[in-house]
Parts: C-alpha cells; structure tokens; sequence
C-alpha cells in the first residue's frame, strides 16, 4: 500500500483486499482508474461501488490484469478512516502514560460535549486523513506520540471557555502537527530542548503543517512556540537534518482534482487571538513534553510536573492567563502548587536578577545569591551556604546552579511564612 497526499495505491490484489475487509469497505469504496484486462476489456469501472464478487473474479484471473489500484478518496472512505484514527486516539485519554494529561480532561471547563466528536471532526479533510493513516499504519509509537502533543495543547486550551468557533480543532491539531517532521526517525524521543535546534524543527513542522493546508493560524503557532532564551540543557542528541529533509510529507504533492473537503477550518475573525492561544498553549504542551521525557522513569511525575510548571509561570515563562486554570485543576497539590508559587515570588524580587536561588527547590528553607553579588541591599555576609551537589534548573528553564559556596540573602526570612 501507498500512502501520500495525493491518495492511496495499491499493487497487488491481495493486498487490496485486505485493506477493503480490515474498514469493511465492499460496496463503498471506489477505483479512481478501471481495471482493463491485457486486451483492453474493463474488469473495474472507475468510479463505481466494488462489490466483493468482483474482487473475486479478479483472484481467480491472476496475471490477466494491471494490478494497479488506485482508491477514490469518496466522502465515505474518508469517514471510515477518520473513525479508525479516532478510534486509536481516544484511549490516550483516560489511559496516558503522562497522568498529567488524564487530569486535564477529568477538569475540562469547556463546552465540549464530546471529545471522541471533536477528534474525529477535527480531520477535516482528505489530507489530514491520509498523513495522519499513514502514520497510525507504518510507525504506531510515533503516532501515539503526536496524538499526546495533539491531547496535551487541547488540554491547554480547555481550561477556559472560549467564545471562538473551531478553538478546540485548532488546539488539537497545533499540537498534533507539532513534531510531524519526526516521522519515520526516533528523534522525537530525544531531549530537544536545544533552542537553535527547536528553533529549525519549528521551521520544518511548520512547513509541512501548511503543505497539508492547514490554516496559517496554525502554521504560525508551530512555527513561533520556541521560548527564546530559557532552556538549559548539556549538548543536544544527535540529528541529522538530511534525514528529516527526506520527511514524505515535507514534498508539496499535488492533489486530485475533484476531491474536496469536509469544511473549511478558517477564522479571520479572531486571527490575532487564536494565533496567541495557539502559540501559548504549545509553549506549555512544548515544557510538559520535554520535561515529562527526564522524569518519567521518577516517582510521583505528575506532582512532579505541576511543580516544574508552576514554579516557571511564576517567573514569567508562560502565559498566566492561560496557565493558571490548568494549575488549578490539580487540586491534590494545592499545598506544594502554594509554596512553589511563593518561592518564584521571592526569586522574583531579586534587585540582580537571576541571582536569588531558593534552596533546594521545591521545599525551600534557604535562599541563597548565585552570582555572590556583594553590593546587593540583600546580601547577607559570613553565613555562605555551601552546596555540594549541583542544581538543576526547575523544569530544565532559567539556570542551573553548580557547587560550590554562596552568600545568604535577606529574602530567606519571607520563607518561614510558609506554611507546609
């Protein structure tokens, strides 16, 4: 079987009806070509329901006929289609590996009154079907990957209610087309935190999301999610680019005339607005995905990530608009989300930014000057706190703090108005 933009091809009979039995297809799916014999006889109209006698006639005639298949993208086929993808995507829901997501839609807000229609609607045309197929066929894993980017980003966005048309589609298929360009490689299970390197994946995910013509909505959210200068990371995995410039989908393919889609998934109304939620939810769905991928082996992940989460749209990472009703969804951590809160309020009034450090995170009882800035109204002398172990920085954003001894600051004392 073939799969590309341009529709799905087959080449051998066997493998042809295999396909038309695994949708149940017999008397709904079409060829776009006839089928002729060698003396030009028409086996197979084109255009013209397939019954599964004529499959079988075909069987007991082998060598007779070009075996060339080539499948009528009807509005049926892409129907059946669609419920298979959505079919798969649905148990990551309430069965994801990353709890966190499972949360999100315990909580929903919206007014969604059903999330397994909002999938499967959301596929709303005959390229998005057939990218998204042949994923699900040829790299099963890597679909379940973009699916949780895709249920992550809406679970951003359904925190809050919205008074825009088609927000939720939006949402799920931003972050479904998020890392696309991964396809047939492993480097999606690598840490990409690099920024240069998010930076080019952006660029490529972006351009394959508007080959698929997807609104520019989308394309500009994938294409600018990147949050410039904050992530800490040792030296990248290593990518080769040429490798995903082979990306089947990267390549313009021109389509079939005639076939068109369900709807058109447009908004110029709130361009503006839709481009910000967008991009902000997956800045977010960018931080739980990458941070979710060096933790998930620890204890406690999902306590784990709020806490990341939380400590860095305190600093001003992330959009609180949008990020605070999904914290607040996470009621069992009410206490740590407090005190995590208030340690990055403290940070926050260092006089010489980033050099207030709560230590150790995230149950502070000390806060020490990183960059032993002696001149600060805050800096405490004689009392260093020496630290043995190196820090990383909370959810791999802002800076890491490495051994050694530093000076106390003055800020400390407003820690022991917490409450544990």
């Amino acid at each position: 079987m073939k799969i590309t933009l341009a529709g799905i091809e087959f080449e051998e009979l066997k493998e042809f009806t295999m396909f038309v039995n695994s949708l149940d297809l017999f008397g709904a799916v079409q060829l776009r070509d006839s089928i002729k014999d060698k003396k030009g006889n028409i086996l197979i109209k084109d255009n013209v329901n397939i019954k599964e006698t004529t499959l079988k006639k075909l069987e007991s005639i082998p060598g007779q006929f070009e075996s060339k298949f080539r499948v009528n993208m009807t509005s049926e086929l892409t129907g059946r289609i669609k419920k298979v993808l959505t079919a798969e995507i649905m148990p990551g829901i309430k069965k994801s590996k990353n709890e966190f997501i499972s949360i999100l839609y315990n909580n929903d807000q919206s007014s969604i009154v059903s999330t397994e229609g909002l999938i499967n609607s959301a596929f709303y045309s005959n390229d998005l079907v057939l990218v998204l197929y042949k994923i699900m066929l040829e790299q099963k894993d890597f679909f379940q990957h973009i699916v949780s980017m895709g249920l992550m980003c809406l679970g951003t966005v359904i925190q809050k209610n919205y008074n825009i048309k088609l927000i939720h589609r939006y949402a799920f298929l931003t972050g479904l087309f998020s890392d696309i360009v991964f396809f047939r490689t492993d480097y999606w299970r690598n840490s990409n935190l690099d920024e240069t390197l998010m930076g080019k994946l952006a660029k490529l995910n972006g351009q394959i999301a508007q080959n698929v013509a997807m609104p520019m909505q989308i394309v500009s959210a994938i294409q600018n999610h990147v949050v410039k200068g904050v992530y800490i990371v040792d030296k990248p995995d290593p990518m080769d680019f040429n490798i995903l410039n082979q990306n089947p989908f990267l390549e313009n393919v021109p389509r079939e005339t005639g076939v068109s889609d369900d709807y058109e998934l447009v908004d110029n109304e709130h361009y503006d607005e839709i481009v910000k939620i967008l991009t902000e939810s997956l800045k977010i769905t960018r931080f739980i995905s990458e941070t979710y991928k060096r933790i998930s082996g620890a204890d406690n992940v999902a306590e784990k990530l709020v806490v990341m989460f939380c400590y860095n749209v305190e600093r001003g990472i992330f959009n609180q608009e949008i990020a605070n009703p999904m914290i607040d969804r996470f009621k069992e951590y009410e206490q740590i989300v407090k005190r995590t809160r208030k340690i990055a309020e403290l940070e926050n009034k260092c006089t010489y930014p980033p050099s207030a450090w709560a230590y150790p995170k995230p149950k502070a009882t000390q806060i020490l000057c990183k960059n032993k800035v002696i001149e600060c109204p805050h800096y405490i002398g004689g009392w260093d706190i020496n630290v043995v172990t190196a820090q990383e920085a909370v959810g791999y954003v802002g800076t890491a703090l490495k051994p050694g001894s530093y000076p106390k600051c003055k800020l400390e004392k407003e820690l022991g108005e917490l409450k544990e």
